[in-house]
């Protein structure tokens, strides 16, 4: 195109017609500028945790209600239903925990009629097992199953009568050998106060 025809076609050009290419060029600019800077920040704003990388938090245990020297200790998984058991920490005359015990209801049908999970200290000498005692019942002799490092771990079945038991007398013992003790046998003395009330607060599998 030569000069002559540039300047023609700039003098038929007003200067509103100027104005309105002008506006629409800046118009496009920004545009074109607000989609990056979008799409940036979008960007900015994910993190591992936000994508697929990151894992459902897990529901940590919580105590729903206390009965006496037993606590409803709960747990509510993400989408399923409440899950509670009967727990008691024993502390000894210096208020140490020296055992733990948790006791869940079982299906109808079956032999037991509840589980429990008593855990007693590391170095406990494990080959002369746990013997439970409930008042007026004849004691039982259970093995133990693991240890950790919270303790060592006993899991037993509990009978009808023994679970009647509970409910009705005022205290049962735990027996066991521990390392610092020697041949004497340690007992440790479990309360029974408000075994009734929350075993009833315990939901039936």
């Amino acid at each position: 195109m030569c000069i002559r025809d540039r300047k023609e076609i700039r003098a038929s050009l007003s200067k509103k017609d100027i104005s309105v290419l002008t506006s629409i060029i800046i118009c496009i600019l920004l545009s074109i500028f607000c989609i990056s800077s979008l799409e940036a920040e979008e960007a900015d704003s994910l993190s591992i945790d936000d994508t697929m990388m990151s894992e459902p938090q897990k529901t940590e245990p919580y105590i729903k209600e206390r009965f006496e020297n037993w606590t409803l200790k709960c747990i509510k998984p993400v989408n399923s239903i409440e899950r509670c058991e009967a727990n008691q920490i024993i502390f000894n005359q210096k208020q140490q925990p020296v055992a733990e015990i948790s006791i869940i209801k079982l299906p109808k049908g079956q032999v037991a009629a509840a589980a429990a999970t008593i855990i007693v200290p590391l170095e406990t000498i494990l080959s002369e097992g746990l013997v439970l005692a409930i008042q007026e019942l004849e004691p039982k002799k259970y093995q133990f199953k693991f240890c950790n490092s919270l303790g060592c771990y006993s899991q037993i079945g509990l009978t009808d009568d023994e679970v009647e038991a509970l409910k009705m007398k005022e205290k049962a013992s735990i027996f066991l050998k521990h390392i610092s003790s020697g041949d004497q046998q340690i007992v440790i003395p479990m309360s029974l106060d408000g075994f009734t009330k929350i075993f009833s607060n315990l939901i039936q599998p």
